[in-house]
């Protein structure tokens, strides 16, 4: 529900609520207006027929157009010295059935005598006077409903113009093209705090991406140098005569060149996903793409004797960058390829739900899920930079695809779902070919059925 809503129904909700006590209030100030307006009228009657009595002149029968009952006073004890009022409901039957009638009673001493002077008089009943208001009251209600809804529209489309504009350009803002937020001018004080607000915001946002970017340009570029020039001088010192000794310390410069250049690459693409550097609007069709990774893997396969059981659905599509389709599939299954066992197991499954790979390996060493974070590994293999899961989990969030890691019954599984609202279920794989078998088929064929 959006705000104008919301102000509509507890503006409504605010009437419905006051109504019903003002309507009372005025109900019982009409109803006592009512009953002492004519308690009033009836007095002024009696006390010009009790004037004309002292005089010993002749009252009519009506005054005013009031009827007058003039009687001898009975009764034993004081004469009241104060009117007396009756009030009395009729029968619902009759004439008169919609009203109540009040009389007035005065006692006065004329000639010796004491008279009793009664009038009388009709006034509207309490149940048509809370019937009217009642009736007023829901049209009242409903011409204020369809007015605050009629004006509250009308007034958005020139008051709230300025805001619904804003929320437009923040929801279309992209901080790649580095262009600076253009907003509408108001005369508002509230939407030109927001405006300047949001205008210093993306303004630092701008400023804070082009300098991160390039930073990591930067420093990419200037580690690559000094790293390029030592790989040259140990490959030209490789070229020497040198000893066992000098050759495997060579061995160990060159690994661990090669796993800074790992680091560094990784790192800037990490550095590029959290910039959203990789948005795409096309689908991909996802199981070409992993079968070429496969493909790709069959000699490390082959070298390590791994069976390898795939099982895929046809015409995979998925909204996903093909560069990243790419590196999300090589991190996961040259994870699955290096972490594990020889002779061991991998099973590939694809659908258009979720794409999931398992393997066989050694236990880790702490839970699965802090796996995902940056420079952590296990104890499966010194040669991880730890990184490839962290890039996995960046990809996955970047497309809104939920990836879930799991181990059981020596069984590594990383499952990533297309479908974020689709139900995440532990899967057991099961290996159904022997090793020889589905090496035959990688390697020498690279034919795989779909």
């Amino acid at each position: 529900m959006n705000l104008l809503n919301k102000i509509s129904i507890w503006f409504i909700a605010i009437v419905l609520l006051v109504t019903p006590l003002s309507m009372y209030i005025s109900y019982s100030n009409i109803k006592k207006r009512l009953d002492n307006v004519e308690i009033e009228r009836l007095r002024s009657v009696n006390n010009y027929v009790a004037a004309q009595l002292k005089r010993g002149e002749t009252p009519e029968k009506t005054s005013q157009g009031l009827p007058i009952s003039i009687k001898p006073y009975t009764g034993s004890g004081i004469i009241p010295t104060n009117p007396e009022i009756i009030h009395t409901c009729l029968d619902n039957n009759g004439p008169s059935r919609n009203e109540c009638k009040i009389q007035i009673n005065t006692f006065v001493t004329a000639a010796n005598k004491t008279y009793k002077i009664s009038s009388y008089s009709y006034i509207t009943s309490t149940e048509q006077i809370m019937k009217g208001m009642l009736t007023a009251l829901l049209l009242k209600v409903l011409l204020i409903t369809a007015i605050v809804f009629i004006t509250a529209r009308i007034l958005s489309r020139y008051i709230l113009k300025p805001f619904h504009h804003a929320i437009d350009n923040i929801h279309h803002f992209n901080i790649q093209k580095r262009e600076p937020l253009q907003l509408l001018s108001t005369s508002t004080n509230e939407f030109k705090k927001l405006n300047e607000f949001l205008r210093l915001m993306t303004d630092k946002a701008i400023e804070d991406y082009t300098s991160v970017k390039e930073f990591s340009e930067n420093a990419s570029h200037e580690v690559q140098t000094p790293l390029a020039i030592i790989q040259s001088k140990v490959e030209l010192l490789a070229e020497t005569e040198i000893n066992a000794k000098q050759a495997a310390l060579l061995t160990d410069i060159q690994n661990s060149i090669d796993k800074l250049t790992r680091i560094n690459r990784s790192l800037i693409l990490l550095t590029k996903l959290n910039n959203q550097e990789f948005l795409t609007y096309e689908k991909l069709k996802f199981c070409r793409v992993e079968k070429e990774t496969i493909h790709a893997y069959s000699d490390h396969i082959a070298l390590k004797n791994i069976t390898l059981n795939r099982h895929c659905e046809k015409d995979v599509y998925i909204k996903i960058h093909p560069a990243l389709a790419e590196i999300l599939l090589n991190n996961l299954l040259s994870n699955a390829i290096r972490h594990n066992v020889k002779n061991g197991n991998i099973e590939i499954s694809l659908t258009h739900k979720f794409f999931r790979i398992s393997n066989t390996g050694l236990p880790p060493d702490i839970p699965t899920q802090e796996l995902f974070k940056r420079f952590k590994k296990s104890n499966q293999s010194t040669e991880s930079i730890g990184l490839g899961l962290s890039i996995v989990k960046q990809i996955c969030e970047v497309n809104t695809f939920p990836v879930h890691y799991d181990f059981s019954d020596g069984w590594h599984c990383i499952t990533v779902y297309f479908d974020s609202t689709e139900n995440h279920s532990l899967f057991t794989p099961t290996s159904s070919s022997t090793p020889s078998q589905e090496i035959e088929n990688i390697k020498p064929s690279l034919n795989f059925a779909e």
